[in-house]
């Protein structure tokens, strides 16, 4: 085979010339060459910057650049880096062959670019749908889950809405909501039956490590903008891009609150030409309020069924009917979820493979011990996100004071006041730092608001008296206190005790909180580090003799609510106690020995009846910051004056109003519950506001609670000022009971005003008071919150409306009144009052929730009409009889039908017999 080369001799020649010649070059002086590269570059930036122009005039008009321009705008900046470099690179030194061999390469590369300059069109307008997927599951198809995302949609619509917040305990839906609110917007643009609500729709997540700069280059990614490294200039280009535009900012998983100005996004217009809104999610309800959320949406659990249904969907009809008792089983689990997705869905996951009903009753019984870290996914996927609301919490007292919590038993409802005692017995809450134990007080109900706002507690069954944990927030406090499993026992919490107790050497706390227990004979002798024992509420409990020899490290312990008859000598070990609460038991003294206790510092005697405490004793608690003997009576009181210390808090129960006076000089006493009662042989009024009595500054600034009960001659009460001094104020007083006074006949207000003497008056009651006729003064407390009244048999009318009352000179009655009478009145209960025919003319009652009349046969008619419908109105109680010989319109009936409630007394309250719709 032949082949024939036709070679150039001149070609090859110049061609091998230039090849070598080339390397010579390089070695030259490289200056003339980089001047020629800086002409060349200062002329294509020029036309990069006219290119910039062009591009900002055609946003104006809701353009945007072509991505051809886009990728030259991007060479043009990549190449101009590199010509800086080797301008710095020349300057210090470097190797001139070097130089010269970039400055060539690079020279070509920039003379290619303004070959390519010339650009006819450098913007076009995209279709106007801005949205794109977000990979996501599937969101659960429940009924909770689309009415969230029909009110979003509201929110959009809504053009006084410009920043929405959703917020929520971890794990509830809140991102999986956003997912769905995208996908609902990208079917619609898809769809192409409505013009698009906004021509971009930006998907961004801040996490808890939250990066400005990051959150930046996340956004302009997403818009296809260039990446800056000074973040101002990023927030420029986004703030270019963005400002002529209707945009939606999907902003999930929000920490702390952010400034748009910096993140680049524009100054939102109320009710701007172009929609432009942000909606975030975050677990704090204090985000919502430091980015001004209008509106902001709490996302809630699942209901039970809702619940069960996706549960049982993650675990499959296949296991499901692996066994007939796996069903039953399968919902008993669903339940210690407790409405919460994640775990639903990490849970059922993982028991989709179970199909034997002891896997199944395993796993039942590690979640009703709180050991759920020990199923599949609890320990790697649920715990450790939820912690991070915990992580975030502000300090470590905030911390313990959440683990402290779970400490009640699962679902239980936590009075707000036992759990600051607890907190303050702790010492997480000192009063030491505060004026009196309301300040103190006030400090704890701050922290329960911080750990609500952070979705760590939640509202109890009474919501404004009570929290509670969620059962996997519960799960999730013992996690922790356990070092996330690694020490299971620092933490116990038992209904019962078992013969086999392996705990007692590692337990730091242990609660026996309404249990079964009835004595500590069966819990173990020698729990050495034991700092906290909680016996409250376990009403078989009766004995703690012999306990207390090994377990000296104690510093708190509530005996309170059980039918403990004694309390042994052997206390005087627990040298170290802080905190003891005998409150609610059969205890009729105090030992001696109780004297070793120098660092108690909270004494809780409350709703003894009587106790005896030995002379002496109380002088030698030199710590004590807090006796509280409320509904107790004690005949050495007066020993209180021997406390070297100032007592923050006193609750005590006096029966002569020389004992009063003489309560009111304890310089170093201050009054915070005080119950007056029999008074025996006196007969004049009860001057309350006096300097000897409720008018001295030992109570006046201090007292929460005033009690007058069972004076059998007291006729009136009086609140009268006579001008001399300073108006007496009763500021911190928050509830008042006024029971059995059999021959009271009026409460005299003269020269003050109840709304500026009472003005945190929340709570009023009024029983046994035979001879009053009517309570018009308390439709100007700006406070009240609860009112009952029951058993006034002369009780015609609540407010009179035909006498006119006087309140400091000012004359007030009724007519008129309906609009700022009871601002704050949410709960009103009426019982046994055979003469009461009105509650008095008709009021707005702009707060009330719950109204229960029970045994009011002459009450002819409601203070309120259909009105009440739209405003808080829940529930109406009362007995069919009553109802229906009712005089009112049939429309104010048929409005309010809904909200009755047939119902009877049950003890303290009303039994449910039936709901009328």
């Amino acid at each position: 085979m032949c082949v024939n080369f036709q070679l150039d001799p001149l070609k090859f020649l110049t061609d091998v010339w230039t090849g070598l010649s080339r390397p010579m070059e390089y070695l030259r002086d490289p200056k003339p060459g980089i001047t020629r590269l800086t002409d060349a570059m200062i002329h294509l930036r020029s036309k990069g910057e006219d290119i910039n122009n062009r591009i900002r005039s055609a946003e104006l008009g809701g353009l945007t650049p072509t991505h051809q321009v886009q990728d030259w705008l991007k060479k043009v900046a990549a190449i101009d880096e590199m010509v800086s470099k080797i301008q710095t690179d020349h300057e210090n030194g470097s190797f001139r062959w070097f130089i010269n061999r970039r400055a060539v390469q690079s020279l070509a590369k920039v003379r290619s670019l303004g070959k390519d300059y010339d650009f006819s069109i450098v913007a076009t307008r995209l279709p106007p749908n801005g949205v794109r997927v977000v990979p996501a599951e599937p969101p659960p198809a429940n009924r909770t889950m689309v009415l969230y995302l029909s009110q979003l949609q509201a929110f959009l619509q809504d053009d006084g809405s410009r920043i929405i917040g959703i917020w929520g305990m971890g794990g509830v839906g809140k991102t999986t909501l956003l997912r769905s609110l995208n996908q609902e917007l990208l079917c619609s643009s898809e769809a192409g039956k409505t013009p698009p609500m906004f021509d971009h729709v930006i998907w961004a997540v801040a996490s808890k490590d939250y990066q400005l700069g990051k959150l930046q280059r996340y956004i302009s990614k997403w818009l296809g903008l260039p990446l800056r490294k000074d973040r101002t200039r990023q927030a420029m280009e986004i703030m270019d891009f963005l400002k002529n535009k209707s945009f939606l900012l999907l902003l999930d998983d929000l920490w702390q609150p952010i400034e748009f100005a910096d993140l680049g996004i524009p100054q939102l217009p109320q009710n701007g030409i172009k929609k432009q809104k942000v909606v975030f999610t975050t677990r704090l309800e204090g985000v919502c309020g430091e980015m001004q959320a209008r509106p902001k949406m709490k996302v809630e659990c699942l209901n039970e069924e809702e619940a069960l249904r996706l549960f049982q969907e993650k675990v499959g009809e296949e296991t499901l009917q692996a066994h007939i008792r796996i069903p039953k089983l399968a919902q008993d689990v669903a339940k210690e979820c407790d409405g919460l997705p994640l775990a639903l869905v990490v849970i059922g996951a993982a028991m989709c493979t179970k199909k034997t009903p002891r896997e199944w009753q395993n796993a039942l019984t590690l979640l009703q011990k709180s050991r759920p870290y020990e199923i599949q996914g609890m320990g790697d996927k649920i715990l450790p996100k939820l912690k991070f609301s915990y992580d975030n919490l502000a300090d470590e007292i905030f911390r313990k004071c959440f683990m402290l919590c779970s400490l009640w038993p699962e679902d239980h409802s936590i009075s707000k006041t036992d759990l600051i005692d607890c907190w303050m017995g702790h010492g997480l809450v000192d009063e030491r730092k505060f004026d009196n134990i309301n300040e103190a007080y006030d400090s704890g109900h701050a922290m329960i608001g911080g750990l609500q706002a952070a979705c760590l507690l939640e509202p109890g069954n009474n919501k404004d008296r009570e929290v509670k944990m969620h059962d996997v927030v519960r799960d999730l406090a013992l996690w922790i206190a356990s070092d996330c499993g690694e020490r299971q026992n620092r933490f116990i919490v038992l209904s019962s005790v078992t013969a086999s107790q392996d705990w007692h050497r590692e337990a730091e706390k242990m609660s026996l909180v309404g249990s079964n227990v009835s004595d500590t004979s069966g819990l173990p002798s020698n729990c050495f580090k034991l700092e906290t024992l909680m016996v409250q509420g376990s009403i078989s409990f009766k004995s703690v003799t012999g306990f207390f020899h090994g377990t000296t490290a104690l510093t708190y312990l509530d005996l309170s609510y059980t039918a403990i008859y004694d309390l042994p000598q052997e206390i005087g070990l627990l040298g170290n106690l802080r905190y003891l609460n005998i409150s609610h038991t059969n205890i009729p003294s105090l030992p001696v020995q109780l004297s070793n206790l120098r660092e108690l510092r909270f004494l809780l005697l409350r709703d003894l009846e009587c106790i005896i405490i030995p002379s002496g004793l109380l002088e030698k608690l030199v710590m004590l910051s807090v006796i509280d003997m409320t509904n107790t009576w004690c005949d050495n009181w007066k020993e209180l004056s021997r406390l070297r210390g100032c007592l923050k808090g006193v609750g005590i129960v006096l029966e002569s109003i020389e004992d009063l006076h003489q309560l009111a000089q304890l310089p170093n006493v201050l009054t915070w519950r005080l119950g007056l009662r029999k008074l025996v042989g006196f007969n004049e009024p009860l001057q309350l506001l006096s300097p000897l009595q409720l008018g001295s500054r030992s109570i006046r600034f201090s007292i929460q609670m005033l009690k007058i009960e069972l004076c059998e001659s007291l006729e009136v009460v009086s609140m009268e000022y006579d001008g001399g001094g300073d108006k007496c104020s009763l500021s911190r007083l928050e509830e008042v009971e006024l029971r059995s006074l059999p021959e009271l006949k009026e409460i005299v207000w003269r020269g003050v005003c109840p709304a500026e003497m009472l003005p945190s008056l929340t709570m009023l009651t009024i029983s046994g008071c035979h001879n009053l006729s009517n309570l018009s003064w308390v439709i100007r407390l700006p406070s009240l919150e609860d009112l009952t009244v029951y058993r006034c048999s002369s009780m015609e009318q609540i407010v009179d409306a035909d006498n006119e009352i006087s309140f400091g000179g000012e004359e007030v009655n009724g007519v008129g009144a309906a609009s700022w009478a009871f601002p704050s009145l949410r709960r009103l209960c009426l019982r046994d009052l055979r003469s009461l025919r009105v509650f008095g003319e008709s009021f707005a009652f702009p707060s009330l929730e719950v109204m229960r009349v029970m045994d009011c046969p002459e009450m002819k008619a409601l203070p309120f009409g259909k009105e009440m419908v739209v405003r808080k109105l829940k529930e109406i109680w009362g007995d069919r009889q009553w109802w229906e010989k009712l005089d009112m319109k049939d429309d104010d009936r048929e409005a309010l039908l809904p909200y009755l409630n047939v119902g009877l007394f049950g003890g303290g309250g009303f039994t449910v017999t039936s709901t009328v719709h």
